[in-house]
């Protein structure tokens, strides 16, 4: 219990802090002040966020799809601040151009992180950290595959031939690449909780947790530049339980 005592600690240290800021913000004139302390209420409330999912977590709370009183904003806390882009100039699939631009979010800013570079774990956890990005790369080929026959089947160019195939096809690539990413995700949730769960209970499982990630300046994603190792498991965590939330697949 005594790092769930430390995290309970320093949120409300945070929320204090939080609270000056917010009043220095709306109190300055200086506009170079006015943006170094918005980016700092910025950095407190991701930070706070975070906590505030370690704690859950420690206490066993799931993901769910209930709105609590003022927090709607919570649900997809992560997923809400991505940009939707069409994933081709074909494309005429919203879901599809949102769940490939948060794969592509994942693949920039934290499939990276999932080395030994940046996380240090035991043995057993170093081996099962090291299949995911394999993993993902095998996803992507399904990605592939759909774009090429979604393009062939849309194009006004080829519905001559399109008229031929069996454009079911396109749906079960489809269905494979979504069934495919959910577990996926499911499985890197789970990972995850083990990792910050035993954190949470004195473990040692993350050899290096205050650890803090130093991305180049030369990086365009640097979404995790700054955070701690268990600061930055505990967003993922919090976007895998996102994504999946958003595929709504159930369990079989």
């Amino acid at each position: 219990m005594r790092r769930v005592c430390e995290i309970v600690r320093e949120i409300e240290d945070k929320k204090l802090l939080l609270k000056q800021l917010e009043g220095v913000y709306k109190t300055s004139l200086n506009s170079a002040q006015k943006k170094r302390v918005l980016r700092e209420i910025r950095d407190i409330k991701i930070s706070l966020r975070n906590l505030k999912a370690v704690l859950e977590l420690h206490e066993g709370i799931e993901g769910t799809d209930e709105t609590f009183p003022g927090e709607e904003e919570r649900i997809f806390s992560i997923l809400s601040m991505i940009k939707v882009q069409k994933f081709s100039e074909v494309s005429r699939d919203k879901e599809m151009d949102a769940v490939i631009s948060y794969a592509d979010f994942f693949e920039k800013n934290y499939l990276p992180i999932l080395s030994e570079y940046y996380i240090k774990l035991d043995f057993n956890n170093s081996l099962k950290r090291d299949t995911y990005y394999p993993r993902y790369m095998e996803i992507k080929k399904l990605l592939k595959e759909y774009s090429y026959e979604n393009e062939v089947h849309t194009r006004k160019e080829y519905d001559s031939i399109a008229s031929y195939k069996d454009k079911s096809n396109v749906y079960k690539i489809r269905q494979r690449y979504l069934l495919s990413l959910d577990a996926y995700f499911k499985d890197l949730r789970t990972f995850t909780e083990t990792l910050i769960s035993n954190y949470m209970s004195g473990g040692s499982i993350i050899m290096n947790p205050h650890d803090r990630i130093g991305l180049s300046e030369f990086e365009n994603d640097r979404r995790l530049d700054g955070y701690t190792l268990i600061d930055a498991l505990s967003e993922m965590y919090t976007f895998f339980d996102e994504f999946n939330r958003f595929l709504g697949i159930p369990k079989l």
